[in-house]
């Protein structure tokens, strides 16, 4: 089939559009906000050839499509529609409260599904940082004009990064998602760590919100209650010219008084907690998050981690948190890869290598469920050989100094500031080695059934 064949029978399979509410993707999957679950048909959509696995965890229906997703998202998103009527969406109020989700899998789904269509920004300004990095070890000046440029660019990735994400949380639960956008500006550009300002005769606390996503987070879902009470209230006739204005005016004090220095406390706080777990128990700490990483991944809650990073950087200059994910890739792939030669079956080679590439590069999931998953016990042995890695990692301290997804072309993310720079990412390739040579042997010695 036709990538647009594929598309029109993915949404008929979901239910239709009208079943639909929103539709994003990251590297890998299609991520569906749906209406009723019960239209959704979901023993077809797993036998498509096209989709490797559909996950329904934290509040999303997940498509497992591989690297291909992005185009198939490009012929998927017309046939849902990604626009709303914010009054058609006050009339769905009554069916978004009546899931039966929990308030957990809501957050966990509201959070993923806002961070994950930022993720290009992150990864790309995170790239650019790495081969700036490169770059200067071959001689190319800090103080230079080329250096200076990219630098600027890739800082505005992050500096603006909460305006993307009040934008994604927005479109993520229909709220207008140029006012979010608008207030998480007006915070980072206007309010960001300055001294002496004052609202209604009340100093405002020094706050960083460049960088900082917890504060965007936070106040999407204000902007979203408030915007509902009231479009209920005010004349439909008003609701172009005044309600916007009553939106920031209440919005923008709750922003400067609560919910900006709180989330900027708790965003400090978690960086504080990575650097007493990397300095405390480090070792430890690294081993349970690399060899459970394939699990959220399975479950599409890995992203739940972007913010802790996003958090680390801003505060420290580097993300502990992230190596787990690098241990636990390419225990993945070397898992792969004993499938891929041990294998009897020609599907199973085939599929093996195929995927085993893909996971090199730093996309796992094709492989994760194209291969593991399906055979179980080569997803046992790559979350142990992930573990085992992971506590070198954390004896080591290995940081990366930008975020990207961990792959070859990702490694320059853990050249360190500095002379020595080079010597983390010597350190960091060791552990790929590491993670690559365990997850193969334990594969090949635990064994599986083709069958």
């Amino acid at each position: 089939m036709t990538k647009r064949e594929t598309a029109e029978l993915i949404v008929n399979r979901l239910g239709g559009k009208e079943n639909i509410n929103l539709v994003t993707h990251c590297a890998t999957r299609l991520r569906f906000d749906i209406k009723n679950r019960q239209k959704i048909n979901q023993e077809e959509l797993s036998n498509m050839n096209e989709i490797l696995g559909v996950v329904d965890k934290g509040g999303q229906f997940q498509l497992i499509i591989g690297p291909s997703v992005n185009a198939l998202y490009n012929e998927v998103s017309p046939l849902v529609g990604t626009d709303f009527n914010v009054e058609e969406s006050i009339e769905k109020e009554e069916l978004i409260v009546e899931e039966k989700n929990s308030w957990v899998s809501k957050i966990l789904n509201y959070i993923s599904g806002a961070i994950s269509p930022v993720l290009p920004v992150i990864i790309g300004a995170g790239m650019i940082n790495a081969i700036l990095s490169i770059c200067t070890l071959f001689g190319l000046a800090t103080d230079s004009g080329t250096y200076v440029t990219l630098n600027t660019i890739a800082s505005v990735g992050f500096t603006f990064l909460p305006v993307f994400v009040a934008f994604s949380a927005a479109r993520k639960i229909q709220v207008n998602e140029y006012l979010a956008a608008f207030i998480a500006l007006a915070m980072v550009a206007s309010f960001n760590q300055i001294d002496g300002m004052s609202l209604f005769g009340i100093g405002l606390q020094n706050v960083k919100y460049a960088n900082s996503i917890i504060p965007a987070l936070a106040m999407v879902p204000c902007l979203k209650i408030v915007d509902v009470g009231i479009s209920r209230i005010l004349p439909s006739q008003t609701h172009f010219t005044i309600k916007p204005v009553i939106l920031i005016f209440i919005i923008s004090p709750i922003m400067l008084f609560i919910l900006g220095p709180a989330g900027s406390l708790v965003g400090t706080l978690l960086a504080d907690l990575c650097i007493w777990l990397m300095d405390t128990v480090g070792t430890l700490s690294m081993a349970a998050m690399a060899g459970f990483h394939n699990i959220t991944v399975m479950f599409g809650v890995h992203y739940l981690f972007t913010p802790i990073m996003v958090n680390e950087i801003a505060e420290t200059g580097a993300t502990f948190v992230l190596t787990r994910a690098l241990c636990a890739n390419y225990a993945l792939a070397g898992a792969t890869l004993a499938v891929a030669i041990k294998s009897k079956s020609s599907k199973n080679k085939q599929i093996g290598f195929s995927t085993f590439i893909t996971a090199l590069l730093g996309v796992t999931e094709p492989a994760l469920f194209g291969v593991l998953i399906r055979l179980k016990r080569p997803l046992i042995a790559a979350c142990l050989a992930a573990a085992c890695s992971g506590v070198v990692a954390g004896l080591i301290s290995l940081k990366a100094y930008a975020i990207a997804s961990p792959g070859l072309l990702a490694l320059p993310i853990y050249i360190a500031p500095g002379a020595n720079g080079i010597m983390n990412m010597v350190a960091a390739i060791g552990i790929v080695i590491l993670s690559l040579i365990l997850g193969f042997i334990f594969t090949w010695f635990i064994g599986f059934k083709e069958d």
